[in-house]
């Protein structure tokens, strides 16, 4: 079993980004450029044109099945049955490399790195990299046929950042020792100012969201749980993440009113601390892995009757995790000789071998199920659609629940903070 996928090969990046109809490439002799993501696509269609629109459904429009109008058309009957069918057919059939200086002349520059990049995002037309020596931000401007100007590459932070997150207009910079610290990004032309001080103290390494709230880890087992304060986004506002199609519809206003111990987490599901190994978490869950080699995915709601768990079973022989992504429906882990896709129907290994990363956008509208893999050669862009029907069953609907439950964690004082609870059903 595979996924649909297709590579790059002959290509030597140490990262690289999909975003608004691009593919930025982090070259290892310093050079950053971008390609269009749907030429990519294109060269694929053209030697499987048999399967043109499931690519185009499988690689750039990844927002259809989260829309109304394509849940009525996938409940048609016939239509979900026949698009798995031609799925299927096509993980099997398709095998396709893309030679590197087969492309090249098609790759615009926008830059170069000086300092080794640790982590990059894309976000609200903005291009960051943490990188050893501080945070540098460029400000993109894209037209409407994703033709990017790129701005100066400017750094705006002096201590080095580990890991980069954005959301909400908000940028989250993990420091390492130095803490975590973050940014409102307020104006669309001018760089983000970030205070001298940390919001959180002690260490940072990555963070997570939960919906507006984020998951701050000083630890690979280890998280604080940052409250935050959000309001309904002004649509007359110029910026690009609210104003964007499918724009966010909240903003943080103030970050970390409320920092909370993942006590509350391991006391439902009575764990020690010191029995876990590691962790990550998605908008409504939370993965967990103990010394004991059991791994199992939980939910952040409190019931009386105790902590929901599914178990996860790894692939045999993976032993320690170095990273790990969220998905639809599952997550994606990096292990030092193999990358695992895990879902509630099994697992697939998307690679063998060592890997520089692995990347999701969960969070995006065109490529929510893609995962891209870079190695020392090669760029390999996955989907892990498998459209899996919705839970229909009493007993399924009550394991997943839409029942509204209280967050385990709870902010002292709510004042005018907004719901936060997430009603999404457990990825597993």
């Amino acid at each position: 079993m595979k996924t649909l996928n297709f590579t790059i090969g002959n290509i030597n990046a140490i990262d690289s980004y999909l975003y608004a109809g691009n593919l930025y490439v982090f070259f290892e002799n310093g050079r950053i450029a971008y390609i269009s993501f749907t030429y990519l696509v294109r060269l694929l269609q053209d030697n499987y044109p048999h399967f043109k629109n499931l690519f185009q459904l499988a690689f750039l429009h990844n927002d259809y099945t989260n829309t109304a109008p394509g849940r009525l058309f996938l409940g048609i009957n016939g239509v979900q049955s026949q698009i798995i069918k031609e799925w299927e057919k096509a993980r099997k059939e398709v095998c396709f490399t893309i030679s590197f200086e087969s492309i090249s002349r098609y790759f615009h520059d926008i830059g170069e790195w000086k300092s080794m990049p640790l982590d990059v995002r894309l976000y609200a037309m903005r291009l960051y990299m943490g990188c050893e020596d501080g945070l540098y931000e460029s400000i993109i401007i894209q037209d409407e046929k994703a033709k990017v100007t790129p701005g100066n590459i400017d750094k705006v932070f002096d201590s080095k950042v580990v890991s980069v997150n954005a959301r909400y207009g908000t940028i989250a910079i993990s420091a390492d020792r130095e803490g975590l610290f973050s940014s409102n990004i307020s104006d669309p032309e001018l760089h983000v100012k970030i205070d001298e001080r940390p919001k959180v103290g002690g260490s940072s390494l990555r963070t997570d969201w939960k919906d507006i709230d984020l998951l701050n880890y000083d630890a690979e087992s280890k998280f604080q749980y940052i409250h935050n304060e959000s309001q309904r986004t002004n649509k007359n506002i110029p910026n690009y993440y609210t104003l964007r199609k499918g724009g966010e519809y909240k903003q943080i206003v103030n970050f970390a009113i409320q920092v909370d111990k993942m006590d509350p987490l391991l006391d439902e599901l009575d764990v020690k601390n010191d029995d876990l190994s590691y962790c990550f978490n998605s908008s409504s869950s939370a993965f967990i892995k103990l010394k004991d080699g059991s791994f199992f995915v939980t939910d952040f709601k409190q019931r009386t009757e105790g902590a929901y768990k599914r178990i996860i079973k790894e692939v045999k022989g993976c032993k320690k995790i170095m990273s790990s992504v969220v998905i639809p429906n599952g997550c994606v882990l990096r292990y030092y000789d193999r990358i695992v896709l895990y879902k509630k129907d099994g697992s697939i290994i998307l690679h063998n071998g060592s890997t520089y990363g692995i990347r999701s956008y969960i969070h995006s509208n065109q490529y929510r199920s893609l995962v891209t893999i870079n190695t020392e050669d090669s760029i390999g862009i996955h989907t892990t659609e498998s459209f899996e029907p919705m839970p229909t069953s009493p007993e399924n609907k009550s394991q997943y629940g839409r029942v509204k439950y209280s967050n385990i964690f709870r902010l002292k004082k709510q004042n005018s903070v907004e719901d936060n609870m997430n009603e999404e059903d457990l990825p597993f």
